[in-house]
């Protein structure tokens, strides 16, 4: 029993420690703006998903060609996600950022 309650302790210990030190030294910005690119890439993911199931009735080689394009279009849709993030987050200030990271976070819409 006194083990247990140790290692519960300890795990505590480590789920509140670990987000502090987290958020004391990532900036509330930088975390909206990695999370703004990460949201982008999931939806460049799910049209390519989209594309690809469409295209599944014309066979082997339509899906090869959705293969080809998304192989050179996913990283230029991240680098210009990410660069787009980059630049709508500069122009924000701290309260901001906490804010519209709050409202991704739990679900609200954001205003993109």
């Amino acid at each position: 029993m006194k083990f247990l309650l140790k290692a519960l302790a300890v795990v505590l210990v480590i789920v509140v420690s670990v987000p502090l030190l987290t958020y004391r030294t990532v900036s509330p910005c930088s975390m909206l703006e990695k999370e703004l690119a990460v949201r982008a890439e999931r939806q460049m993911e799910a049209v390519t998903e989209e594309v690809r199931e469409s295209v599944e009735d014309y066979g082997e080689e339509a899906r090869q060609v959705v293969d080809d394009v998304s192989e050179i279009a996913e990283p230029v849709a991240e680098g210009l996600a990410a660069g787009i993030a980059a630049a709508r987050v500069q122009r924000m200030s701290t309260g901001e950022c906490v804010s519209e990271l709050w409202r991704i976070k739990t679900g609200g819409e954001s205003d993109d």
